[in-house]
């Protein structure tokens, strides 16, 4: 089985046109197209994953592809797919703490089938108006605008994406290209994955490698920033968030400890290098740093 796909972060701003000063609706996912095709090659479904954060996109592909892979086509089964479990596997026990207001939604043909959590409502009129026209999708800005206009609103509608992720994998070889938003500007790294103890490479594994490297450094930006804050006496010893910090801590050794295992299945290569989380912490540190001496 062969999958190619992207990770784009995406940003919509609606504006009104016909109001007056009104501020514009700002709508951000990440969005993730999942094309799933047989072992002939043929394509049997697409799927699109939205989510909150990147790596819940991305592990939730993973999930969706397995079971694929495992038992068929998901909507010619006698026993349906299990989106909620599926979801709550993307999910680590830090996120269920921490991460109130994330959420991941599943579509199909332009309907959402799977919800999570809470996102803004116009993602959904995006994928239907992309179904209408799937093999461009830069024109479902164009489709949207004027469902808007037949609804009875003139509405501009700006769009902006980055990759967060690009994908190409194969039964002999997958290769992901991953971006991330570094401590004063987005950092680019890829990886390519052999076979070691399969004898095909497992989308799967890919899939979870890109997101525990995602999930790792922003959650070392994340600490680092915090521990920053502490030692200005920004953020208090015994706040929350220095708990939070701990626990972020914790989380970073199990995507270690998962990195550590995948590695051991896999025969890795880097370019430029395997990104390290601990100095990932040490150049948040140095970044918060640098930007609050620039403003005091």
């Amino acid at each position: 089985m062969e999958i190619n796909t992207t990770l784009l972060r995406e940003k919509f701003i609606i504006r009104d046109m016909e109001s007056d000063g009104d501020a514009p609706t700002v709508a951000v996912s990440n969005r993730l197209s999942l094309p799933l095709h047989n072992e002939a090659g043929n394509l049997i479904d697409t799927l699109i994953i939205r989510s909150q954060n990147m790596h819940h996109c991305i592990r939730m592909a993973a999930q969706i592809t397995q079971n694929f892979i495992d038992y068929g086509p998901l909507f010619s089964r006698n026993t349906a797919f299990n989106f909620q479990e599926a979801c709550d596997r993307a999910y680590s026990s830090y996120d269920k703490l921490f991460l109130l207001n994330k959420w991941i939604a599943v579509y199909h043909k332009g309907m959402e089938i799977f919800l999570s959590g809470t996102h803004h409502p116009f993602l959904n009129v995006i994928e239907k108006c992309d179904s209408k026209n799937p093999s461009n999708y830069d024109q479902s800005i164009k489709i949207a605008e004027d469902t808007f206009k037949k609804m009875g609103r003139k509405v501009s509608i700006s769009y902006e994406a980055n990759i967060g992720m690009v994908a190409s994998l194969k039964p002999d070889i997958g290769r992901c290209g991953l971006i991330y938003r570094g401590t004063e500007k987005n950092a680019t790294f890829n990886f390519s994955a052999e076979p070691k103890e399969e004898l095909k490479v497992s989308p799967l594994l890919c899939f979870d490698m890109s997101a525990a490297l995602l999930e790792g450094l922003q959650l070392s930006y994340f600490v680092g920033t915090i521990n920053d804050k502490i030692k200005l006496s920004i953020v208090k010893k015994l706040s929350s968030l220095e708990k939070q910090t701990e626990r972020a801590l914790l989380r970073i050794e199990e995507l270690n400890f998962e990195l550590d295992v995948l590695d051991n299945r896999l025969k890795l290569r880097f370019r430029p290098e395997k990104p390290e989380f601990s100095e990932a912490i040490t150049d948040a540190e140095r970044a918060h740093r640098k930007f609050y001496k620039s403003q005091n």
